[in-house]
């Protein structure tokens, strides 16, 4: 009998951890989605912020507005911290685009910080082939 209620007491466990759990998941892909329609605000330290978490968070959705983000931004400060969110964020994808900020941008700052995040990612993805 102990055995049988064990496992009533793990299955209802289960269920909880997992109905937990996805109402954690929807949330936080909320937070995420909210961090994105950031990208575009008009103040540059909320852009810049709401850059940086998605980089640390690793959201691999905001990799496409990050990309817009790095093409359209004035602000050279923003620019970097937008590069190096892609950079932890690992998105692929966003290879050519920092390749063309490396080597094309206007700010020096700019194009040396990129540059090192591009040969980083490079080293990245050689040590995994």
């Amino acid at each position: 009998m102990e055995v049988h209620e064990m496992k009533k007491y793990l299955v209802f466990a289960l269920i909880l951890f997992f109905a937990v759990g996805s109402g954690v998941a929807k949330s936080l892909s909320d937070y995420d989605r909210n961090l994105i329609s950031l990208l575009n605000d008009e103040n540059i330290g909320i852009r810049t912020s709401a850059a940086q978490l998605l980089g640390e968070r690793k959201v691999e959705q905001a990799v496409k507005p990050l990309i817009e983000m790095l093409k359209s931004e004035g602000d050279y400060k923003a620019r970097i911290v937008t590069a190096i969110a892609l950079h932890d964020i690992g998105g692929v994808s966003a290879l050519p685009t920092l390749k063309k900020v490396a080597k094309n941008d206007k700010n020096k700052t700019v194009r040396r910080v990129v540059s090192g995040l591009v040969q980083s990612f490079e080293r990245s993805v050689l040590a995994l082939k």
